[in-house]
């Protein structure tokens, strides 16, 4: 961490552009740039008077996507663990934004919008080929990735006061030598281990359900024996691409995007070049003369500079690659030709030319292609957000779904049966994930049979639904449910007699028996794992649970979940290491604690912080279990 902290310090500013995307410049540049307020919704975080809205998380989240999609292409499949994943990781990053922004306003930290202005007027992204800050580019750039301006300033802003506030506080963190030697170590030490495996599907079950405990389950577990209420739905969809198709680029956008990026249409002249290299003038005259008579320049380089064969060749080189004025004395060589001795700041070089590869021209009509299709990609949002005003003032007007489908091009598709966790009983395969969503599952059941629903966005753009019919939920009989409660009950007798096991063995171990006479009296599997560091693992257990391991003594047995299976393991052995470690290891040891220390500091501060406020979370409001 110190060291990404340090390289964050270095660089923050050139954050903003590589992980944010739009934002507002009302107060900086007098132009408006917000593509779309959030809805009042259900809150999701809550710090005092900070509320970040289940709407804005939805809108991160299919940021995130959408950028997922144009790194690694639109094949990529978000599955339910992937959108679980980021959305853990979103609500704890706005939770630490929301915190960190709280801290800053009680304790007067402001960020004036004057340092905002000049960072962003840094941005590479944002000049032009002269080097000069460019409005249009911004906005393209910003508008491309699909955030609005004032979420840009906004997190510009964040991104200073964690500086201020977790960043710097962390950095420089120490660690003593003697404290590096004794954890290297630790970390060097190898322990062996033997387990068992007590999986509650093996164990076996010696009766069946009674009548009397299939009465007793379905009374007891009456709710999760319902039938939940269903609807189907039709729906319309239109991914980015597709709004953006629907516009064409003026000839003077084109013209624009041409000027400013001309170097993706025209690859300049280049040349294979030779040189050698001399401290003195006198050794650079002496190798030309060596040239002129007819010698090969490999050899002279060798004998006369001391330089290799990979030493004398420089490549394919364009003229602005090369330093001071030797560009245009190499760009006016014939093939086969080499230079007089010239002088640069590095010494005296030769210069010859072995291949020419002239200027190539991208052709007129690819160019201009090429160029439609990139200023349509970077006009998605906006087109996007122009149908779906279109479709909300229609919905105004009492325009049906079909309607409105005809009137914009687009086809209606139909769900069956959708349930309020997305799943359905049929749905356009196209469409799954979509139907899946909570977007589309939450829309499909705000409304009533009939009526449209506003447009809401989606992984690849906007859609809206309407209620065609409701199933309404009832209570299911004994006979339909009657395989779910045998299975529970099994699941449930399994557990029971997977647990007595467990409870004897440990009971067994803690009274001081071998793990291999246990095994061998409740004839189960006994398994041995090689030597292993706290870095290794057996029997797929995740880092910390190997890290928990370890912390038991000689002999201390340790009850492990993995899965549905548990695992009982005993140290029993204990290698240590003679190796002194070297210098470098322990530098390496020092900088891996120092970056363990640092993460450890700044989410204790930021948690030291939100102890100050009123800070709730409601992680079901985004489909996270609380």
């Amino acid at each position: 961490m110190i060291g990404k902290i340090r390289n964050i310090q270095d660089s923050w500013f050139m954050k903003g552009i590589l992980i944010l995307t739009a934002l507002s410049f009302m107060s900086l540049f007098g132009i408006s740039g917000y593509l779309g307020s959030a809805a009042q919704n259900k809150p999701v975080i809550k710090v005092d008077d900070i509320v970040i809205s289940q709407n804005q998380i939805s809108q991160e989240l299919n940021r995130e996507i959408q950028m997922a999609h144009k790194l690694f292409g639109e094949n990529l499949e978000i599955d339910d663990a992937m959108r679980q994943t980021l959305l853990q990781n979103l609500v704890q990053k706005e939770l630490s934004g929301a915190i960190l922004k709280k801290t800053a306003q009680d304790n007067n930290v402001k960020i004036s919008m004057g340092l905002i202005q000049q960072i962003i007027r840094t941005m590479p992204d944002f000049r032009d080929a002269q080097g000069n800050f460019n409005l249009n580019l911004m906005k393209q750039a910003l508008s491309a990735a699909g955030w609005s301006e004032a979420m840009y300033v906004d997190t510009l802003k964040n991104d200073v006061i964690a500086q201020h506030l977790v960043q710097n506080p962390v950095l420089m963190v120490n660690v003593p030598q003697f404290m590096a030697e004794y954890i290297n170590k630790i970390d060097n030490q190898k322990k062996v281990f033997k387990y068992i495996i007590i999986n509650p599907n093996d164990m076996k079950i010696d009766r069946k359900i009674s009548d009397d405990e299939l009465e007793q389950y379905y009374n007891d577990f009456a709710n999760q024996f319902v039938e939940p209420e269903k609807r189907d739905v039709s729906f319309i969809s239109f991914s980015l691409e597709e709004a953006a198709a629907k516009s064409t680029p003026s000839k003077e956008e084109i013209k624009q995007y041409y000027d400013e990026h001309v170097n993706q249409f025209v690859t300049p002249e280049k040349r294979s070049v030779l040189q050698m290299l001399f401290e003195t003038e006198d050794a650079a005259k002496k190798a030309w003369d060596k040239l002129k008579a007819g010698n090969d320049f490999y050899a002279v380089a060798k004998s006369d500079a001391n330089q290799s064969k990979e030493d004398t060749e420089l490549g394919d080189v364009s003229q602005d690659m090369l330093i001071a004025n030797m560009g245009e004395e190499v760009f006016k060589l014939k093939k086969g030709e080499f230079t007089a001795p010239q002088q640069s700041e590095f010494g005296w070089h030769i210069m010859k030319v072995t291949n020419i590869k002239p200027m190539k021209k991208t052709p007129e009509a690819v160019a201009y292609k090429q160029i439609v299709e990139t200023l349509q990609q970077e006009k998605a949002y906006e087109a996007a957000e122009n149908m779906a005003m279109d479709i909300e003032d229609m919905v105004g007007s009492g325009k049906s779904l079909p309607e409105i489908a005809q009137a914009l091009n687009l086809k209606v598709y139909e769900v069956k049966k959708i349930a309020e966790d997305g799943s359905a009983q049929n749905a356009p395969k196209q469409f799954e994930s979509l139907v899946k969503s909570q977007d589309f599952a939450d829309n499909a059941f705000s409304y009533n049979v009939g009526e449209v629903s506003q447009v809401f966005e989606t992984d690849k753009g906007f859609a809206a639904l309407v209620v065609d019919n409701i199933q309404e939920a009832r209570q299911m009989s004994m006979d339909e449910v009657k395989p779910q409660i045998i299975e529970m009950w099994e699941n449930n007798e399994k557990a029971a007699i997977a647990q007595e096991v467990i409870n004897d063995v440990t009971n067994d171990l803690e009274n001081g028996d071998k793990i291999d006479e246990i095994a061998s009296r409740f004839n189960l599997p006994l398994k041995t794992s090689k030597p292993l560091t706290r870095s290794g693992s057996f029997a797929g257990l995740s880092k910390a649970q190997m890290n928990e391991l370890f912390k038991e003594g000689l002999n201390s047995p340790k009850i492990l979940k993995r899965g549905e299976e548990q695992i009982i393991a005993v140290n029993t052995k204990v290698i240590n290491s003679n190796v002194k470690p070297s210098r470098g290891d322990l530098i390496s040891t020092e900088y891996q604690a120092s970056v363990a220390i640092s993460q450890d500091m700044a989410q204790q501060l930021i948690n030291d912080y939100g102890t100050n406020y009123d800070v709730r979370v409601k992680y079901k409001n985004v489909g996270l279990a609380d």
